[in-house]
């Protein structure tokens, strides 16, 4: 006997449970990263870094999925705090590109065990079983999504148009990003760092 369809129920269910969850595991992240004086898009910042190493300003906004204007306000409040190093591309004055400070690199191990917290309660009494299960189950929905909407004929002609036309504009601004003036720079900070 095969397993019946989920309803529509069920369906809108799934994406609240993720983006809740999601959600709930953002704020612990952000709660044990205020000890160290460091916020959820900073940290994000500096993970990438980490991983990646010195990269273009624009590539990091890219993976970050923000806006260029929206980074380049973290970047300066980051670079104020002496969290991150920015300087002109040796090819290319035009592009900035980021590093981590070595007061980054020093509290990188602290960062590290803050996210090692907040996992080990996020999967507190779940077995190897359930969590083998929720890899598996979180990969299949992740395929699902990947694919385009308009392979299943659920976007409407026009729209499809409309977002293929959004797609060349932003493409457009990216590469004219590195020639505009960035005014984030001379801002007074918002907020004073914690101690």
């Amino acid at each position: 006997m095969s397993d019946p369809k989920p309803t529509s129920q069920t369906c809108v269910g799934v994406g609240s449970w993720i983006v809740s969850t999601a959600h709930a595991f953002r704020q612990a992240l952000e709660c044990e990263l205020a000890h160290q004086g460091v916020t959820f898009r900073q940290w994000e910042v500096l993970r990438h870094l980490n991983a990646d190493g010195e990269q273009p300003q624009s590539d990091l906004a890219e993976k970050m999925g923000l806006e260029a204007q929206t980074l380049a306000g973290i970047l300066s409040r980051m670079e104020r705090d002496g969290w991150l190093i920015r300087q002109h591309c040796s090819e290319d004055r035009r592009r900035k590109l980021i590093s981590p400070s070595k007061k980054a690199e020093r509290i990188w191990h602290d960062m590290q065990a803050c996210c090692d917290r907040v996992k080990d309660r996020a999967i507190l009494n779940l077995g190897e079983a359930e969590l083998a299960q929720l890899e598996s189950t979180c990969e299949k929905i992740r395929e699902n999504l990947a694919r385009d909407c308009t392979e299943f004929g659920h976007l409407p002609h026009d729209l499809y148009h409309i977002k293929e036309n959004q797609a060349e504009e932003e493409q457009r601004s990216e590469s004219m990003e590195d020639t505009k003036v960035d005014f984030n720079d001379t801002l007074a900070p918002t907020r004073t760092p914690r101690q």
